[in-house]
Order: C-alpha cells, then structure tokens, then sequence
C-alpha cells in the first residue's frame, strides 16, 4: 500500500477525521534574525500582521496534522529585501561557509545548537527537542566561490530527497485558533545579523491541510 495511503488512514481513525478531508500540505515561518536568545514563530494567520512571500500560514477556520518537522536557515544579501529576492532564497540545512561570511552571520550555527519548543493551548507537545537533529552537510557541497561555478562547471548544494533535513514526528493536530508558541531558544543573546544582509531562521512543518474545518 502507498505510504500516504496508510498514514492517512491512520491519522483518520486515530484522529477521527474523514479519509478525504486530508490533502497532503506544509506549514512554514520564516523570520528575519537580530541579536536575540530566543526565536519565535508564529505560524497562524490570525498572529502575523504581515507575512512573507515564503511563509505558509494556518487560517483561522483550517486545521493541520503535522507529521514532520524541520528548521533552515535563508539568507538575502540585503538590508530589506524585496519579495523577489525572498522568493528566491534557497534553504540551508548547514552553515555553509561559502554563503554565512559576515562575522555574525557565521554565527547562525547557533540555531543548531539551540533548542525547539511547541506548546498547544499552553500544553507541552515539544518541551524541548535538539535542534542538531535538522542539521546536514549535503556530500555535495556548494563552490567557494561567489557564483558557485568552479571552471565551466556548476556546483551547488546537493539534497537526497524531499524530506531531506526534515525530522518525523507522530501525527498530531493543530488548528488555526489555538494558541500556539513555537520556538528555538538559543540559550544565550547573540548577534545573527549583518550590515547588508538579512539571516533567517525558517520553521517549517509538513503534514495535511484540513481546509474550513471550522466554520
């Protein structure tokens, strides 16, 4: 039987919700990094004033099973970048050394040292879960330099597959008006941000969308 097939039926009978109500989907927040100890994502419609071109929000009357976790990073070559220039970011699953050179963006490893939490209606579904189990070093690994080409050819970070980064977690439902807190702790202040450039920490989840479930 396909893998989507069997979870879904799982989630439906463990979860009470129809079969075909669960279309395969993910949920993410990016936000822009300062000097702080402490990231928070707010990943419900209803708590970001104005979203980012990247971000996938939960809506007020949606519901969510999440069944894999992640946290990346972004980053843009620029004080205040343009939505063209978000769109086009790539993820990072590492520090890659190439890319994170000013002396505090080589600091963004911090987010993989941290640790992530996630409270639902003020109840602890993650208290605390390392954040190194989303870091990888692609085995191929981007160019030194700028544009990434060494000679005549192209070299950029290589990613197994569509889960690549992604950690598992048991299928659990979130709708857009609990209250939700999700967040990495760094354990200490520190600066992520350089002149020129805007760091991101990404929070993303996939799962299934359960659209206007509450109406």
């Amino acid at each position: 039987m396909n893998s989507i097939v069997s979870e879904k039926l799982y989630i439906s009978q463990k979860l009470g919700i129809p079969y075909e109500n669960l279309s395969q989907s993910y949920l993410q927040k990016a936000v822009a990094l300062s000097t702080q100890s402490v990231i928070n994502f707010p990943i419900q419609s209803s708590q970001v004033a104005s979203a980012l071109v990247i971000d996938q929000l939960l809506n007020l009357n949606d519901e969510f099973v999440l069944t894999h976790i992640n946290v990346h990073l972004r980053t843009v070559a620029a004080d205040s970048p343009t939505t063209a220039q978000l769109q086009a970011t790539i993820p990072y699953t590492y520090v890659d050394t190439n890319v994170f050179t000013g002396t505090n963006s080589a600091n963004v490893g911090a987010v993989f040292n941290g640790s992530l939490s996630f409270t639902i209606d003020r109840k602890d579904f993650i208290p605390a879960f390392d954040c190194r189990s989303f870091y990888r070093v692609p085995t191929a690994q981007s160019a030194a330099n700028a544009d990434y080409t060494s000679s005549t050819i192209k070299r950029t970070n290589g990613y197994d597959n569509g889960l690549y980064s992604y950690f598992v977690s048991e299928p659990v439902k979130i709708t857009g008006r609990q209250t939700l807190d999700i967040a990495v702790d760094l354990g200490a202040s520190i600066n992520l941000d350089d002149s020129s450039v805007t760091n991101y920490a990404v929070f993303s989840v996939k799962g299934y969308l359960v659209v206007n479930a509450k109406n």
